[in-house]
């Protein structure tokens, strides 16, 4: 069952929520004012270095004590749920820092956030940074800034634990039809996928999170792909000491600004700092992160039913599958992705086409899919 912490900060979450950021596309410059009129009198905020075009990269320190735990979020600049948790996470803090979960948490926890780690990424709104490269596959090579100054703070402050977040594709829970609302894991450090201590404690940590989450969106907590990828930084951070668990954002139907689960970030979140504080993450059974079920690919943005294809003189009736992202990324117009029987699979939004009949030669899959000059409205 959840824990009394995690029903609390879950009742009281639109208390500590920063109105200010609405939707999910928003500047760096925009978001540091915002988090700076909601930051935490006892935090500390300041530049350890600048991005490829010289942007600033903030870490934000708060708790004075003896366990050291990193949060890092929007390494791709197009994936920015939980950076709008983490400054709802703040902003707790700031209201609610007399109260007795809290005061736990900042006396048992030093907390660095790096909450924006590719900024010229998010000027963008696209994945990679103004390299073109994707920085969560330069934890070896560190050619971009950004890189360097994700591993300059994990090798400065060796903290315990970390938090790698990000926002993951469409996704389904298993071989369900239900659509992944987060999905976790504890990265491997090598091709074996071997465990040790650093390794352990992070899948105790990911249990408690499974638990939590699922306490939050039942039926709806997934377990991210654990294929070792000795460039990413969330296995590198695993092999350097630091047990680390990566959260993935994912989706929710009706709720294209993710509100639920940035919801869910932000208390599972922090019920999680308050576990670690309290040593209570240890209390649920590794089995419960274990046993979760991998992403499965059973959903597409966009489906419409109940159509038919003109081929020649014939008619051929068909599902249509339409995807606005490809891993992360936006895709406007979105693509066609399958075409067929989708009776297994769920949209996020779902069109009944009424059998309307479209020409063969503007359904091709692969290719920009203008729906809306089909089904407006």
């Amino acid at each position: 069952m959840g824990t009394p912490v995690l029903g609390s900060l879950n009742r009281s979450y639109s208390g500590w929520r920063v109105n200010e950021l609405v939707t999910r596309r928003f500047s760096p410059e925009h978001f540091q004012e915002i988090l700076g009129a909601h930051l935490f009198p006892g935090a500390s905020s300041h530049d350890v270095g600048s991005s490829f075009e010289g942007r600033p990269i903030r870490v934000i320190s708060l708790g004075s004590g003896p366990t050291t735990v990193l949060l890092w979020s929007q390494m791709h600049g197009d994936e920015s749920t939980a950076t709008m948790a983490i400054a709802d996470i703040l902003n707790y803090f700031r209201l609610h820092s007399d109260e007795e979960s809290a005061k736990t948490i900042l006396s048992s926890l030093h907390l660095l956030f790096l909450p924006l780690l590719n900024p010229d990424g998010a000027t963008r709104f696209q994945r990679r940074t103004a390299q073109g490269i994707d920085m969560n596959r330069d934890a070896l090579s560190l050619q971009t800034p950004e890189a360097g100054i994700l591993k300059n703070i994990q090798q400065e402050h060796k903290p315990s634990f970390g938090f790698n977040l990000h926002d993951q594709e469409l996704s389904t829970v298993g071989t369900t039809r239900e659509v992944t609302a987060l999905s976790l894991l504890a990265p491997a450090f090598d091709d074996s996928k071997s465990n040790n201590e650093v390794r352990t404690r992070a899948k105790q940590l990911a249990a408690f999170l499974a638990e939590s989450a699922g306490q939050l969106a039942p039926g709806k907590i997934a377990r991210y792909d654990d294929t070792y990828e000795p460039r990413a930084f969330g296995d590198c951070i695993q092999r350097w000491g630091t047990s680390t668990v990566l959260i993935e954002s994912g989706h929710t139907i009706g709720d294209p600004e993710k509100n639920a689960v940035r919801r869910m970030n932000a208390v599972c979140i922090l019920a999680a700092l308050h576990a670690i504080a309290t040593g209570g993450h240890t209390a649920t059974p590794v089995a419960t992160y274990e046993s979760l079920p991998f992403n499965g690919k059973g959903a597409y943005d966009i489906i419409i039913r109940n159509i038919g294809i003109r081929h020649g003189s014939g008619t051929t009736k068909a599902d249509l599958g339409i995807s606005y992202q490809v891993d992360t990324h936006s895709e406007n117009p979105p693509i066609l992705v399958d075409v067929g029987d989708l009776r297994t699979f769920v949209g996020l939004r779902e069109i009944d086409g009424g059998g309307k009949v479209l020409p063969g030669d503007r359904v091709v899959i692969g290719k920009a899919f203008a729906w809306e000059d089909f089904f407006p409205g």
